[in-house]
């Protein structure tokens, strides 16, 4: 039996062939240009550096406050030596810090990653959640506009539709305050809606293969939850075709295919990691704080249309033109100062209240 994951495809983890993957306009996006990533030694931040690296950008502003998988990721970006690289170890919410670095740095482009992303964390900590997710937001966008940048990218997800947890909260908040920001700042700014990304660090294919090579029995929440996955090379592709489409202020994803069951992908990664005809114990462990047995992928008031871009489409809403960004500036001021306080249990509702105004 192995545990190595990378010895397959992400096209055979998921049981289906990738789609089309060409890149249009985002080379001319990105070449010769002065481009940011933040979370960029994150699990999605790392393959965005190195696939941002083939499109000869002019130089590479990488932030990061984890020093170890920053250390990683400049050894092995180091070791290749074809971009110009600024590394910067930092936490977002350092309006200071993060003030100085874009003003040197003056990125055209930002990627902004930096995020706090497990929802049952999330539910015990939602102080946290709300600090990083929403004031480090808050901070990059407004470092970002005042040092000239002219493209601003932010990865959401789809438990920021009618979400019944904080960070699908603050996901929903943040996606409105993205997009309202582009009436107040001469910067294009738009949100890539992802699902469940394969090759990502504590998702549950990882988990699940980890219980496969240990031998255990395979832990599962509930037989009927169902997720909706796109691979590495998708998800990367979503962000820089919404850097590179020419109208800003949109929110853009994937054309997911059908959603897969947790049992049936449970069952085939055992097939693909044990040896044949081993036993595929399942064990059901309930639904984890703040989790649902189907995420969703549009909320009521929104529709998918086509884009020029085979496989991505854009979210239209017809609920109109969110509130000012500096309305929604007060309100995420208004949530800080609940965490601070340490109201946690009030700090909860609040973030829900508001992204249920925000659907």
């Amino acid at each position: 039996m192995s545990n190595r994951l990378d010895s397959f495809s992400q096209e055979e983890l998921l049981g289906r062939p990738s789609p089309p993957l060409e890149l249009i306009g985002a080379e001319e996006r990105i070449a010769g240009r002065r481009v940011a990533i933040t979370g960029a030694a994150g699990s999605v931040g790392g393959p965005l550096t190195r696939r941002l690296a083939q499109l000869d950008p002019a130089e590479l502003l990488l932030v990061d406050h984890h020093e170890h998988t920053l250390f990683q990721l400049q050894q092995e970006m180091g070791r290749e030596g074809k971009v110009p690289i600024r590394w910067a170890l930092a936490d977002v919410r350092d309006r200071r810090k993060m003030d100085r670095l874009f003003r040197e740095a003056r990125p055209e482009v930002v990627f902004h990653l930096a995020a706090y992303k497990h929802v049952p964390l999330g539910e015990s900590n939602p102080d946290q959640t709300v600090d990083v997710n929403l004031e480090g937001l808050r901070a990059v966008i407004e470092s970002a506009a005042e040092a000239g940048a002219s493209r601003f990218v932010y990865p959401s997800s789809d438990k920021a539709v009618d979400p019944p947890s904080v960070y699908g909260g603050t996901k929903r908040i943040a996606e409105a305050l993205t997009l309202a920001a582009n009436s107040l700042f001469p910067m294009g700014l738009s949100v890539s809606r992802f699902v469940n990304i394969v090759g990502t660090r504590g998702s549950v294919i990882e988990l699940l293969a980890a219980q496969v090579a240990a031998g255990n029995p395979l832990g599962l929440t509930n037989p009927g939850m169902t997720r909706y996955w796109i691979t590495m090379p998708e998800a990367l592709r979503l962000l820089l075709q919404t850097a590179a489409a020419p109208e800003p202020g949109i929110v853009m994803m994937a054309d997911t295919p059908s959603p897969i069951g947790l049992v049936d992908l449970a069952r085939h990664l055992h097939r693909l990691l044990c040896e044949p005809g081993g036993e595929c114990l399942i064990q059901y462990i309930g639904a984890r704080p703040g989790e649902r047995m189907h995420e969703i992928l549009l909320s009521h008031t929104e529709r998918a249309e086509a884009t020029p871009y085979p496989g991505l489409v854009q979210v239209r809403s017809s609920r109109g033109d969110y509130p000012p960004y500096e309305e929604l500036s007060r309100q995420v001021d208004l949530l800080l100062e609940i965490a601070s306080a340490g109201q946690l249990s009030s700090l909860r509702g609040r973030v829900l209240d508001l992204a249920n105004t925000l659907q």
